[in-house]
């Protein structure tokens, strides 16, 4: 680690406790001595407590005073944002660093725990030194993280041009983005009584494999998987016809998933508001309401979801109307049946 610009104190420090990887991980990525919160922000331009809430959008905590711990490509990279105000709005353009600051956490997040105990742990185990465990681990570093960066970089390009592909129309101010779409929610049954009974590490293989497999179907039926929701995720499609595809779908491979408790899934299909990268409004709002009227593996769409479909393709059979919490009148829904 002294190589990597370490101190000799540091490195003794590192590899002697458990932080080893963790310094080597940090000097590998340096672009150069990290910054005071001070000399950050005069570097920037932006005042001290607008420099602070854009590291707060961005999901970084600024250090205490004095201490040099701002990297220095990410103070570099703030103009960005700051260039993305200028043209979008103060709001808007926080609103982005928000997104880039959550979705860049989690994937470091899933990095870090695949390689503390898919690589880590294992090494230790066999009895390699902590030391060449971390000297391994900065080599891996160094050798897939650029390739690692350009695909992130290929992967957004891919989804910027197959967004603004979708069709949209603003809202009545013109503020926001408004899309009709299918919006379904899908949720393991018994999913809390069972986790009750799992090992730490059953429970993460379970919930990869439905990460894995709720994924996959709804890519493959054209949608996009919005977000997970605990033992639960969100996904939405363009049409009515996309989205009762992979509602079915989803209940029938689950079904068949011998290691994955059956599902049940609600959906609406309408205008939606969206909002960096998610939805709100009515319809997400009554699909997440009727997921809790679909028996395990069957799924219940609204009536306005049941409208835009082939009945050649669907069945349906109509449900007694329901009160829903958070509507007035009672919900007409459906079971949705293969045709």
């Amino acid at each position: 680690m002294v190589r990597l610009g370490a101190t000799e104190a540091e490195a003794r420090t590192a590899v002697a406790g458990p932080g080893g990887g963790d310094l080597a991980l940090e000097l590998n990525l340096r672009s150069g001595p990290p910054l005071t919160l001070a000399e950050a922000t005069e570097r920037t331009g932006l005042s001290g407590e607008d420099f602070v809430r854009l590291l707060h959008a961005l999901g970084l905590v600024p250090p205490a005073p004095g201490t040099p711990a701002v990297p220095r490509d990410v103070v570099d990279a703030i103009p960005v944002i700051s260039d993305a105000a200028g043209l979008l709005g103060e709001e808007t353009a926080l609103g982005i660093a928000r997104v880039v600051g959550s979705t860049s956490s989690r994937i470091a997040e899933a990095l870090v725990d695949a390689f503390r105990t898919e690589f880590e742990v294992p090494s230790l185990t066999a009895g390699t030194s902590y030391a060449d465990v971390v000297e391994q681990y900065v080599d891996l570093t160094r050798a897939a993280l650029p390739p690692f960066l350009g695909l992130l970089a290929a992967v957004i390009k891919a989804h910027l041009v197959k967004v603004s592909y979708g069709a949209w129309t603003p809202d009545a101010q013109n503020q926001a983005a408004r899309r009709d779409l299918f919006v379904g929610f899908v949720d393991l049954v018994g999913y809390t009584a069972l986790s009750r009974t799992l090992t730490p590490r059953d429970l993460t293989t379970l919930l990869a494999r439905f990460e894995d497999l709720v994924a996959d179907v709804v890519t493959a039926g054209t949608g996009r998987l919005v977000k997970l929701i605990g033992d639960g995720a969100m996904f939405v499609c363009d049409t009515p016809m996309a989205g009762c595809r992979v509602a079915l779908a989803l209940c029938d491979r689950l079904a068949l998933a011998e290691t994955l408790p059956p599902a049940r899934v609600g959906a609406d299909f309408g205008s939606v508001l969206s909002l960096y990268g998610d939805y709100y409004g009515d319809v997400v709002n009554r699909a997440a309401r009727l997921v809790a009227l679909a028996n395990p593996g069957t799924v219940v769409v609204s009536d306005s979801a049941a409208a835009g479909l082939d009945n050649k393709s669907f069945g349906l059979e109509r449900l007694p109307a329901q009160a829903l919490k958070g509507f007035h009148a009672p919900a007409v829904t459906y079971r949705l049946l293969p045709g």
